[in-house]
């Protein structure tokens, strides 16, 4: 009788357009009955100026030491307030097959993230990470990667504080020609963003991320491709003048990583993501403040209804009194 009723109940869910094994909807639409619900609505749909990119951090079906490993290191090098660490299996989440990403993008609205980080192993894939980010709460795009060479963070600078928006370095033409590499980089940069500040202490550029391009001796166009990962502290010396000395300290972690598979996004969704955002909307709203294309800034302003009768007016020399004399 219980197996009945699961398979009835999961028939019923099958026909409203849900997935019985997940309980999430796939296709169904919610419409807001009230401008309460709306504004929770509108909050969550893609917006033009978007919020903190926050980073989903989770296991696939199988994950090794090294690549729990891996994941923790992400997470110290984020911030916090702005990274979300599931460690439990997940064996759903397969991103590149069809229908596998359903969970993820579930995960993805629930935890408000932008950008995830799958971690997976397998004899074929040994030590995976998939990097991907998500736009109006569909996967956008995806990246494979593998791991080699990883070292941990150094134990006595782990304990030392850092600031958590990082800095990025890029070495190497390739990441302005290659696609792939084009694409790692918009991805670490978008997932390690952050808060987007205007200006910034220079004490506090206490670190920085080196990605520099290397290649690789295995066989094939996909193995040639490799990218060294290494986490640097940034000490300022003394140099006698105004401009201090810069060294280079190695914290960890540090990794190899090599390009596995890719999936882009579409041409009409990135046409629709990288979308130019017109100044006047990042501004904040002012008050009886308006744009115009002609005229500029303009302001409106209230005034009391004025009686014309009313207003002193000064009165012309003829009409003034004059002495009559005698």
């Amino acid at each position: 009788r219980p197996m009945a009723a699961r398979r009835r109940r999961g028939d019923e869910m099958a026909k409203k357009g849900k997935d019985p094994r997940l309980g999430v909807t796939r296709t169904t639409k919610f419409e807001a009955k009230t401008k309460k619900g709306k504004r929770f609505l509108e909050s969550r749909a893609a917006q033009q100026v978007e919020y903190v990119k926050r980073l989903l951090l989770l296991y696939g079906r199988k994950t090794s030491q090294t690549v729990k490993d891996v994941l923790v290191e992400l997470k110290h090098m984020r911030d916090r307030m702005e990274c979300t660490h599931l460690t439990r299996k997940n064996e759903k989440i397969v991103p590149f097959e069809i229908g596998g990403e359903t969970s993820l993008e579930f995960l993805c609205g629930k935890t408000h993230s932008g950008c995830f980080v799958v971690g997976s192993h397998s004899k074929k894939r040994p030590n995976n990470l998939i990097f991907g980010r998500v736009y109006d709460e569909k996967v956008y795009d995806l990246l494979e990667m593998g791991v080699e060479n990883f070292r941990k963070a150094v134990a006595s600078e782990a304990k030392q504080v850092f600031s958590p928006k990082p800095c990025f370095a890029f070495a190497g033409e390739e990441f302005e020609n290659d696609a792939d590499f084009k694409q790692l980089k918009s991805v670490l940069l978008d997932s390690f963003r952050g808060r987007v500040v205007e200006s910034i202490n220079l004490k506090g550029v206490d670190r920085v991320i080196m990605c520099t391009p290397a290649p690789s001796s295995g066989q094939g166009e996909v193995a040639k491709k490799r990218v060294l990962l290494r986490h640097y502290a940034i000490k300022l010396k003394k140099s006698g003048t105004r401009v201090p000395r810069v060294e280079l300290l190695d914290i960890g972690p540090s990794m190899d990583l090599c390009f596995r598979r890719s999936r882009a996004a579409p041409v009409d969704v990135e046409k629709e993501a990288v979308k130019k955002v017109d100044e006047a909307i990042k501004r904040k709203k002012v008050k009886n403040v308006s744009d115009d294309v002609m005229d500029g800034t303009v302001g409106r302003i209230w005034l009391k209804p004025q009686d014309i009768n009313a207003v002193p007016l000064k009165k012309p020399k003829g009409k003034k009194s004059r002495p009559v004399d005698a």
